[in-house]
């Protein structure tokens, strides 16, 4: 077996089996067995249907009437019965698929969100690798294609060898003449010719469809391409609107989408030369078995029953063996959703194993301070970004630090928050201690504006009065008739909302230690020293990490570190030796 192909099987049974050993796997196992059943009983009815027709027909050739009323009889019943089975199939099979995706859902989430892989998965990969299809997509495909092509293909291996034994019961030798006189004859000759009319499909299918799985899984990275662009377009509508850069924006869109139809293009030529194929197959396949049986009919050694039977059963081992040749595109896709899953949880895999081998060194106890000892902060490609050591901050501080842009002031915060994996560090966090991080562009989830002002909380934990109180202390009363207002918020409020928003969390949340990075940037000066004064006032006991431009951002801090930067050389985190004013 080559290296791709074990490899291939490897990722296919570790998306597979931890369902089927989960908690879910008994109730999963049962619903199996039923729809395992059920797929059976439609072979067996299949045979069935095939003697059927054998009486159905010699009935109507030898003018049996009273036969012929009662095979009608025989038909209803199995008819019946074939309905009833049909549709609980289907039933039970969409109550396995809906558990088993929910399960996985729930699966590939955890891993998404555990030691904030999404975050670092970004800074490793290079791309995010469209998780959204990933887990909503993918998922959907790969549990309906697995059992799709699963019970499929155990459908066609019974109904094969059920119907090769009727065929072979029924099939006449074949005798092939020879020079000379004689001749050789070949025992049972339509159920070998059934076999080698399949072989030979299967190989010219898979000749001429094996592109089309490297052409499915751009297909849908491309389309994921070019709606995650429309998404970015609806989330920053107000900027592009004051740039006027719909042209610009309508040009990348267009250039997004032409890699969309540049590769549909190549999927439309590859699945026209695989259809003319197939269905050429298809339809030689409806007449191929009349042909071979047509000389014993006309030597009166088999029935017209017997006929109708010959061609059914032909058609049902042609159509076993050719299951590969009709399934090859579900095939395809199938294998590109499976790469595309594996794919996405070895970047996942990728991106938690950067963090552990990283030196950044963060651990918690029983001390009281923050303390710096090395720090050695790098860019992702490895590059030096930030020096420093012999640095800690006091529970009560009101620390400020300041430095040029890009010298790796919120990279130090990320590092702090234990999210940055690249550099060295050793970085000593109090124990215990209730920490918040407020970035300078705030996060509004989805839901109510009282989800958002809860947030990271639930909203059921902080009473609606308390939601509400927090909001007029940061100027925001107006928005209190809609606290319980579903929007999407992020696009209704300014910049400068979102962030006083922001700081009512923060008194919501009264953190032990409270970091700001350029949390009130898009405040004006007299709001952002009302932030500040509130803050001081409503958290007497916090301890405050602050990164600020502003100059009279200061006033409100006691201590200030600052980033010196001086060429090409790493930047270096200092203490600087004035104090500011308190």
């Amino acid at each position: 077996m080559k290296q791709g192909t074990r490899q291939f099987w490897k990722d296919f049974f570790a998306l597979l089996m931890p369902f089927w050993r989960s908690k879910e796997k008994w109730p999963a196992i049962g619903l199996l067995v039923v729809i395992i059943a059920c797929t059976l009983g439609a072979v067996f009815l299949s045979v069935q249907f095939s003697f059927w027709y054998n009486r159905f027909y010699q009935a109507l050739q030898d003018y049996n009437q009273p036969a012929f009323w009662r095979e009608i009889a025989i038909f209803s019943g199995l008819a019946t019965v074939s309905v009833l089975r049909g549709v609980y199939a289907v039933y039970l099979g969409q109550w396995l698929r809906i558990r088993w995706r929910r399960w996985m859902t729930d699966h590939l989430l955890g891993e998404w969100l555990a030691d904030r892989a999404y975050y670092r998965q970004q800074l490793t990969t290079g791309a995010t690798d469209n998780p959204d299809q990933r887990i909503s997509d993918d998922i959907q495909q790969f549990v309906d294609g697995t059992l799709t092509l699963s019970l499929s293909f155990l459908g066609n291996v019974v109904n094969l060898f059920s119907f090769a034994v009727i065929l072979w019961g029924l099939a006449a030798p074949l005798t092939i003449p020879l020079f000379g006189g004689g001749g050789i004859t070949i025992p049972h000759f339509m159920l070998w010719a059934a076999i080698v009319y399949a072989i030979v499909g299967t190989i010219l299918t898979h000749l001429l469809g094996r592109p089309l799985i490297r052409l499915n899984f751009m297909q849908q990275k491309r389309e994921a391409d070019f709606r995650f662009g429309l998404v970015r377009f609806r989330e920053n509508t107000e900027a592009i609107a004051l740039y006027g850069g719909e042209a610009s924006e309508r040009q990348g869109l267009l250039r997004l989408f032409g890699g969309v139809m540049e590769n549909f293009y190549q999927l439309m030529s590859r699945t026209k030369k695989l259809g003319f194929f197939t269905s050429a197959y298809g339809q030689a396949s409806a007449v191929f078995p009349g042909i071979l049986v047509a000389p014993q009919y006309f030597a009166k050694t088999i029935e017209l029953g017997g006929v109708v039977q010959v061609i059914q059963a032909f058609g049902n081992v042609q159509d076993s063996l050719s299951w590969f040749v009709s399934a090859y595109s579900t095939l395809a896709d199938y294998k590109a959703t499976v790469d595309r899953l594996t794919g996405f949880r070895r970047s996942l895999e990728d991106a938690k194993a950067a963090a552990r081998s990283g030196g950044i060194d963060m651990a918690s106890d029983t001390r009281t301070n923050l303390a710096v000892e090395t720090v050695q902060l790098a860019l992702p490609d490895g590059q030096p970004l930030l020096e420093g050591h012999g640095l800690s901050v006091q529970p009560g501080d009101r620390l400020l630090l300041t430095g040029p842009s890009g010298a790796g002031k919120s990279t130090l915060f990320r590092a702090l928050a234990g999210i940055w994996p690249f550099g060295k560090a050793k970085i000593r966090l109090p124990g215990n201690a209730r920490v918040l991080f407020l970035p300078q562009r705030p996060y509004l989830p989805l839901g109510s504006l009282h989800t958002a002002v809860a947030y990271p909380a639930k909203p059921e934990e902080v009473p609606a009065e308390t939601a509400a109180e927090a909001l007029r202390a940061v100027d925001l009363s107006h928005l209190v008739p809609a606290l319980e207002q579903e929007e999407y918020w992020a696009r209704r409020l300014s910049p400068g909302e979102q962030q006083r928003l922001a700081i009512a969390r923060a008194i919501l949340t009264k953190p032990d230690w409270l970091f700001l990075d350029e949390a009130t940037s898009a405040l004006d000066e007299a709001t952002e020293e009302r932030m500040f004064a509130l803050l001081r006032d409503r958290l007497p006991g916090t301890t405050w990490l602050t990164i600020s431009h502003d100059p009279k951002v200061a006033a409100f801090h006691d201590r200030h570190w600052r980033i010196e930067k001086d060429g090409v050389a790493p930047a270096r985190l200092v203490e600087a030796p004035e104090a500011a004013a308190a």
